[in-house]
């Protein structure tokens, strides 16, 4: 398993309000999810390169949202470089969709 980004936001709540709206709708874990409440972790991934991680950890101003990629691909670990393009832009697109998510978390309160 080999990190290829991470993101992170903090959302100026207290964790344990974060938590329950991070958790909200998660659902269990199954065949290609992990949900653990206590760690605060969510994870998800696909039958061939991908695994999305989610996780939530104390920080000074409320609660720490940390969202990683990692290439999981067993063998040809190097096509999903090509498959996404090289994956130009796809840092940005994850800034993105961390601020909005942060944005969201922080209006649930």
């Amino acid at each position: 398993m080999r990190l290829l980004f991470e993101v992170s936001g903090v959302v100026r709540a207290p964790i344990e309000d974060v938590r329950e709206r991070m958790f909200t709708g998660a659902g269990e874990s199954g065949s290609h999810r992990l949900v653990d409440r206590e760690r605060g972790v969510i994870a998800y991934w696909g039958d061939w390169w991908y695994r999305g991680e989610d996780s939530l950890q104390p920080h000074p101003e409320g609660a720490l949202v940390v969202h990683r990629v990692y290439n999981i691909a067993p063998q040809g670990n190097w096509a999903p470089y090509l498959a996404n393009k090289l994956f130009i832009g796809y840092r940005a697109r994850l800034e993105a969709a961390m601020r909005e998510r942060v944005r969201q978390l922080e209006a649930q309160s």
